[in-house]
């Protein structure tokens, strides 16, 4: 993913927390998603366009994990909320 890109929420998607967890609605398609806490921290950074590398930073700050693993895994998060369109990417 080149850094350059801005990643955003699409803007008929709206979440809610639940506990540690939430939920993500795509009002448009009728689509719910179960976040998990991390998928939860993630959307609710997404509430104002970011980098990949200011996501990054963000759940390295609020999670113990390892970098690489966060990576990885983070990519994975962002293609799949693309996949499910409730992410859109510009750059």
């Amino acid at each position: 993913m080149a850094s350059l890109e801005i990643f955003s929420l699409h803007p008929q998607v709206r979440y809610r927390q639940v506990a540690d967890e939430g939920v993500l609605v795509h009002l448009a398609r009728g689509r719910v998603l179960v976040l998990n806490a991390v998928g939860l921290h993630i959307v609710q950074t997404l509430r104002q366009p970011q980098t990949r590398e200011t996501l990054m930073r963000s759940i390295l700050e609020h999670f113990a994990v390892e970098e690489a693993q966060a990576a990885a895994d983070l990519d994975a998060y962002l293609r799949a909320l693309e996949r499910e369109e409730v992410l859109l990417r510009q750059g």
